[in-house]
């Protein structure tokens, strides 16, 4: 026997090749890796489902018996132009969800990953496209259930019947749900152009249908609309969303393994961003945070020199700031449409309600400059001016739109629509002078909100602790609104609702000055402290000088 015989082959054996993870083997590692590190009892989760099950069932409830409620006050203009007016508006409530969907999509992504998904899981070998196909399908779903609510709710609140109700809000949600599906398709090739074009237009058709509602409740144009009618245009429609959303689905699907992974986790930022807002319950923190997305899109813009000296100068950039994003002048102008369509839809009482609160909401972003001098109080004090000097400068041009929008609301209030109230001219001036300042001031009080101190002293619920301020920065500016129209839906006299706008534009004056007082106290204090110390000084060289 050879010595090769007796060689030893310790020559290893060569490793297989490892065979990638699939998705859902990776979603599942996720899951147990959650579930092992669970906090809460399955007797804590029952209840809390508990409690938020009675909770939905509540405000459920109120909300069905306001819809009834609002039925009933509808359906008794049963004229020819309240019924073709409300065959009209289901439309406007059509183009106005399929507008946010698009805006929601177009902001947010449609499908988006967070960070820790971006740095792990957008890394492994797999197809991107099966590891995201399930937040394509869970956007869609939210669309079509949001839309077809807003549907249903439009259409009961205009008096429709079940059948009626039914078709709108199948329509509404698929044509959500489609919009959402193409924003995605266009994401998946890096094209927003056709998305932007879409909201727009939409935005566009549904002040459009709006106008139509107030033309038809004025006799403007004599269109015999039937409830019928609406029916077979709502299946039409039914039909052809779902068309684009099959056709716009399946383009998205294939394109989702090309959306780039810088995409996917700028979408999922916003998201965390916002709700950890919404979880402090700072609305004016979320919007900030989607202002700055926006800027951080545009990324720069040609400087422009000011002009005035003084607070002439705050006036003017005020009005520079609007004049290059005049996009909230855009919403102002959609407005005044609201105390018109209310009137035309035989909601007279409520109409000045519902114009100060749509107000309310426009004026928000127009007050940029306030926002910015009430959350940056170094940059007031190196002005030469007090607080309450600077902050009333930056107020002067959103209280000039206003103005406007009060001009051009006041035939509103005159009473044009079947069964409205028939008023002079005078009072509905004021009417619309006092809606007016309701959703000035109330947006004033949005955006001079402070945000919520964590650390002062919590109050004890039985929902638990929080800050004594976090509850109520949500009902900032709306309790305003409520309180300077509440005499014009009482049926008072509009001069009751000046009074309090008044005295509700006093005190928030001294709250725009309540910064430099504190200051001023803080600096007495200190004098006085000092003056105390000196004269104790005094005092006790006194003493020594007698012994």
């Amino acid at each position: 026997m050879s010595t090769a015989d007796h060689v030893i082959d310790d020559r290893s054996p060569e490793p297989e090749p490892l065979t990638p993870a699939t998705p859902r083997e990776l979603k599942g590692m996720i899951k147990d890796w959650r579930a092992g590190r669970a906090t809460k009892h399955l007797s804590e989760a029952f209840h809390d489902a508990y409690v938020a099950l009675i909770g939905a069932l509540m405000i459920g409830a109120m909300i069905i018996n306001v819809i009834l409620k609002a039925q009933r006050v509808v359906s008794q203009c049963d004229s020819t132009s309240c019924v073709s007016a409300r065959t009209v508006l289901p439309w406007a409530a059509f183009a106005a969800a399929v507008a946010a969907a698009l805006a929601v999509s177009r902001l947010f992504g449609p499908v988006l990953a967070s960070a820790a998904e971006g740095f792990w899981l957008l890394d492994a070998p797999i197809q991107r496209a099966r590891l995201l196909g399930a937040r394509l399908v869970a956007a869609i779903v939210t669309a079509l259930i949001g839309g077809a609510a807003i549907g249903a709710l439009v259409a009961a609140l205009t008096g429709s019947s079940l059948t009626s109700t039914l078709v709108w809000a199948a329509a509404t949600g698929l044509s959500a749900a489609a919009a959402v599906s193409f924003a995605a398709s266009q994401q998946g090739i890096e094209r927003h152009r056709l998305t932007r074009f879409a909201g727009a237009f939409f935005t566009l058709l549904g002040l459009a249908a709006l106008l139509l509602v107030v033309a038809i409740s004025a006799g403007w144009l004599r269109l015999g609309l039937s409830d019928d009618l609406g029916v077979e245009l709502g299946l039409v429609l039914v039909g052809f969303s779902s068309l684009v959303l099959i056709t716009s689905l399946v383009s998205a699907v294939r394109r989702l393994g090309r959306i780039r992974r810088a995409r996917l986790l700028s979408g999922g930022a916003l998201v965390s961003g916002i709700s950890g807002a919404f979880f402090a319950l700072d609305i004016g923190l979320a919007r900030d945070i989607v202002v700055e997305r926006r800027a951080a899109e545009i990324g720069h813009v040609k400087v422009k020199r000011g002009k005035g000296v003084g607070l002439q100068a705050i006036m003017w950039r005020e009005l520079q700031r609007l004049m290059r994003f005049p996009q909230p002048l855009l919403v102002v102008a959609g407005t005044i449409i609201v105390p018109y369509a209310a009137d035309a839809l035989g909601m007279s009482s409520l109409t000045p309600v519902f114009a100060a609160l749509a107000l309310f909401v426009a004026l928000i972003p127009t007050l940029g400059g306030l926002r910015v001098l009430t959350r940056s109080g170094g940059l007031a004090r190196s002005l030469p001016f007090s607080p309450a000097a600077i902050k009333l400068a930056s107020v002067a041009v959103p209280a000039g739109i206003a103005a406007i929008w009060a001009v051009a609301t006041s035939a509103a209030y005159l009473g044009f629509g079947d069964g409205a109230v028939q008023r002079t001219v005078p009072e509905a001036s004021l009417m619309a002078i006092a809606t007016a300042l309701a959703g000035l001031l109330g947006a004033i009080r949005w955006t001079q909100a402070k945000g919520v101190d964590f650390g002062a002293p919590m109050i004890s619920t039985q929902a638990g602790a929080f800050p004594p301020g976090l509850v109520s920065n949500l009902f900032r500016g709306f309790d305003v609104c409520l309180l300077i129209t509440a005499p014009m839906l009482l049926g008072l006299s509009p001069f009751w609702s000046l009074l309090i706008a008044a005295i509700a534009a006093v005190v928030l004056l001294n709250s725009m000055d309540a910064e430099s007082l504190r200051a001023k106290q803080a600096e007495q204090q200190k004098a006085l402290a000092e003056q105390r110390k000196q004269r104790n000084a005094a005092a006790q060289a006194a003493k020594q000088r007698k012994r």
